[in-house]
């Protein structure tokens, strides 16, 4: 199976990122990434096809035209994110979940550093949690000291 050349560039747009970082980040030459977008580079490694995947969060198979088949790139770019963001062992199934439920709305994080971002920004706006609150009590403490 070819490997499709509009899902590289639409992939690396819906990341932000220019040829140049894409390059940068995954080590490959910047000829090689506008290469591979125009469709014009039908022998590349597999190892450069892991680099690339691994930097935009997806998958090899994604580039080959497997998976996500009506999905546009942005789709694509969240879920594929979503998922390396899912197996870090930092995060609790609670947190996963929590952070799923938005994979639907457009503007859903399309990295797997901004999941991560996302899930301690839904911590921070939830519930204080027992370890936060003695911080709070104590800056508490601290004010009622100060006006006597």
């Amino acid at each position: 199976m070819p490997l499709r050349a509009e899902r590289f560039k639409a992939l690396r747009e819906a990341k932000g990122l220019s040829q140049e970082i894409l390059a940068e980040l995954s080590k490959v030459g910047q000829s090689t990434i506008t290469k591979l977008e125009r469709g014009v580079a039908p022998n590349v490694g597999a190892d450069i096809l892991e680099r690339i995947a691994v930097v935009l969060d997806a998958t090899t198979d994604y580039f080959f035209g497997r998976g996500f088949e009506d999905a546009d790139a942005a789709v694509a770019a969240s879920h594929m994110s979503f998922d390396v963001f899912a197996k870090d062992p930092k995060f609790t199934n609670e947190r996963r979940a929590r952070c799923k439920r938005v994979l639907s709305h457009p503007d859903a994080p399309k990295t797997a550093r901004q999941w991560c971002s996302f899930a301690e920004m839904l911590d921070l706006a939830g519930e204080p949690t027992p370890a936060r609150q003695p911080k709070l009590a104590l800056v508490r403490d601290r004010q009622r000291k100060s006006k006597t």
